[in-house]
């Protein structure tokens, strides 16, 4: 599927560790909007780890369907707020969920593995 966030966590991931070291990505996903809060730890040129985080607001469409709208980001302490006219939005549906196991699929129909962490 296609994420903004994903999209440059791969292309991160796809540097020399001598320029960009990326961390493991985390995903919590709360009650409150925005309920969905990805972070992960990068370092640039070898320098100290900062977080970039994401935010974007969860809402329920369906018994199996969610919408998913980014709507900020911070980076090197700096929040930007996305303009609500171009906020990246996708509709998420729910294949399977236990108490320890989420796969979602977008439109394009591939699918993200989420585990719960302990």
């Amino acid at each position: 599927g296609y994420s903004p966030g994903l999209f440059a966590l791969t292309l991160a991931k796809q540097l020399p560790t001598q320029l960009v070291d990326v961390g493991e990505l985390e995903i919590s996903i709360s009650r409150d909007q925005p309920r969905v809060e990805a972070t992960v730890g990068v370092k640039v040129f070898g320098g100290v780890e900062n977080e970039v985080v994401a935010k974007s607001r969860l809402v329920v469409e369906s018994d199996v369907r969610l919408r998913e709208t980014y709507e900020s980001a911070t980076v090197v302490g700096n929040s930007i707020d996305q303009p609500e006219q171009i906020q990246y939005s996708r509709d998420l549906y729910v294949v399977y969920l236990d108490d320890d196991l989420m796969v979602i699929r977008d439109a394009s129909g591939v699918p993200e593995v989420l585990v719960r962490k302990k």
